[in-house]
């Protein structure tokens, strides 16, 4: 009897935390590893896997379908302003179609990048698009259905917590069983929701046993309005109304005192670290080595296009581990391995699948990617954390696998025309911003 697919003849590396196998193979039965090692075996499928590096796939911790379509049009602002002249006008103005071209957009980039799974927080509206897209891409993840209401100060966004918790009700009944699939519940931020709201987005969200994803001291100026209007920092009051445990990510966490770390930690809340974003809107560097030196959980996120411009997991691996050189010296930074870990087992706790991925083990599914080891930027280093975190890049990844299904190969996506995708998103674009009155 044949088994369904082998990769051989690869440099297969299960973990950050495993010796690399040369001369290795991985065998994928009905969707997940069987068997990793140096071994023989006949398959239906057989794939030589020759100058490539078989690991994990990455995993974005905190990312926005909903925005892909505004890319390169809010340059050179900080957070608030940024959010206010662009992200929210145009996140209002989407309807079902421009919200599942931007969403599908996402996932071919994240897909030819080497994403397998994410953490996601879209609009207010109309989240079920971006689960038709993503379910039609074949990613793994967590959807977050974004909860704005009238503290956020932008009306067209504002919708009330009944209607927003009625609409994951709806998400639940049409996606709660979905094999690949997940919801998060995500109230924006601090800024933007009531304490009310938050208070119940996370009793929701627990009752039925989902993620919850938010926003937290990105930037100064957030940090200084949430203690000036609760009297608290920023963390701190998020965990007076139930934002932060196991089950919650928390993106940024650029400006934390040395409470609200020992909290994080006592927690064992999910720090989302988005190093590119954290640059382009001038929020600062995120103190990642001391999280980890407390034993915070960390992940790896490349947040919206619009405040990135690339959703590039290797990028933002790289830009995390030079960034805590730059703040700390080359010898106390972060080492590559633990970006690498960061980015692949940091993401599937927070995910909740740490028993599903991030590392290739039997049981596991096959989620797993193939990057190119023999182009210029890597030769002849045979260390493999060292190349994926400062010599690869996103061209070379060859080979893209969730639930054992091969995403992308040979240069080609296997479930998204590009060039159909191409047409439809310049098409949308134009009509999205038209009904955003946006040049």
């Amino acid at each position: 009897m044949h088994n369904d697919l082998l990769i051989y003849n690869g440099l297969v590396w299960p973990s950050a935390d495993d010796q690399p196998i040369p001369d290795g193979s991985v065998l994928i039965q009905d969707g997940r590893i069987a068997k990793v090692g140096r071994f023989k075996a006949r398959a239906k499928t057989m794939i030589d896997a020759d100058g490539c590096l078989v690991m994990p796939g990455l995993i974005q911790g905190h990312i926005h379908f909903c925005q892909t379509l505004f890319k390169g049009c809010a340059e050179d602002l900080q957070l608030l302003p940024w959010l206010k002249k662009y992200i929210w006008p145009l996140e209002a103005a989407h309807d079902p179609d421009s919200l599942h071209a931007s969403a599908l957009l996402t996932a071919a980039e994240l897909i030819k990048g080497g994403t397998t799974a994410f953490l996601s927080i879209e609009t207010v509206r109309h989240t079920e698009a971006v689960f038709r897209a993503v379910d039609q891409a074949g990613l793994m993840g967590a959807i977050g259905h974004c909860l704005m209401d009238e503290t956020g100060g932008y009306r067209p966004l504002s919708v009330s917590n009944e209607d927003a918790l009625a609409e994951c009700d709806v998400l639940l009944d049409h996606w709660g069983d979905h094999a690949r699939l997940k919801l998060a519940v995500a109230p924006r931020f601090a800024l933007s929701c009531s304490e009310a709201n938050m208070r119940e987005a996370s009793g929701y969200a627990r009752d039925r046993g989902l993620l919850l994803h938010t926003h937290a001291s990105e930037q100064v100026e957030e940090v200084n309005l949430v203690r000036e209007i609760t009297g608290m920092d920023n963390i701190d009051y998020l965990n007076t109304v139930g934002l932060t445990g196991p089950d919650v990510g928390l993106a940024h966490c650029v400006h934390t005192t040395d409470a609200e770390r020992a909290l994080l930690k006592e927690s064992e809340s999910h720090v989302l670290h988005c190093p590119s974003a954290n640059m382009k809107l001038g929020s600062g560097i995120a103190p990642i080595r001391e999280y980890l030196d407390l034993g915070i959980r960390v992940a790896i996120g490349a947040d919206g296009a619009p405040c990135n411009n690339r959703l590039d997991q290797l990028m933002e691996m790289r830009e995390a581990g030079m960034l805590q050189k730059v703040r700390l010296g080359a010898e106390h930074g972060i080492t590559a391995q633990e970006v690498v870990r960061m980015a692949t087992l940091g993401g599937a706790k927070l995910l909740g699948w740490e028993q599903e991925m991030g590392s290739l083990t039997p049981g596991k599914r096959a989620n797993l990617i193939l990057v190119d080891q023999s182009d210029w930027p890597v030769l002849p280093s045979s260390d493999p954390a060292t190349n994926v975190v400062y010599g690869n890049c996103s061209r070379d990844v060859v080979m893209t696998m969730v639930d054992g299904e091969i995403l992308y190969e040979n240069g080609e996506l296997t479930r998204i025309d590009e060039e159909a995708l191409r047409a439809t998103v310049r098409k949308q674009r134009k009509l999205l911003f038209e009904r955003a009155g946006i040049a």
